[in-house]
């Protein structure tokens, strides 16, 4: 937390603000951790937060809107799209699940 989601410097003086700050910072840890875990292959367990955001969530890409419905078109030569996919269905897979 303190390297990838700046945890180790508060934005504020204010209490209340820092506190607003880094309850958002441990959701989008908690988020990131539950991703990691849940949807993406195991060579990707551990890996930093600003190694993920390059390998996988700034993939070069359009949104186009086609037929009523936005769409993302990414290359498929792009060495993570073989990842993208496979992460899609698992994200759609847990989302069709049953409640436990």
């Amino acid at each position: 937390m303190k390297e990838d989601l700046a945890g180790g410097k508060l934005p504020s003086q204010d209490f209340g603000e820092n506190a607003g700050w880094w309850a958002i910072m441990l959701l989008a840890f908690n988020l990131h951790q539950a991703m990691e875990r849940l949807i993406l292959e195991t060579g990707w367990w551990g890996k930093r937060l600003k190694a993920v955001r390059f390998g996988l969530i700034s993939l070069p890409g359009r949104v186009v809107r086609h037929g009523g419905q936005l769409l993302l078109q990414v290359a498929e030569g792009h060495r993570a799209f073989s990842l993208l996919v496979q992460s899609r269905k698992r994200m759609l897979a847990w989302a069709q699940a049953p409640p436990s």
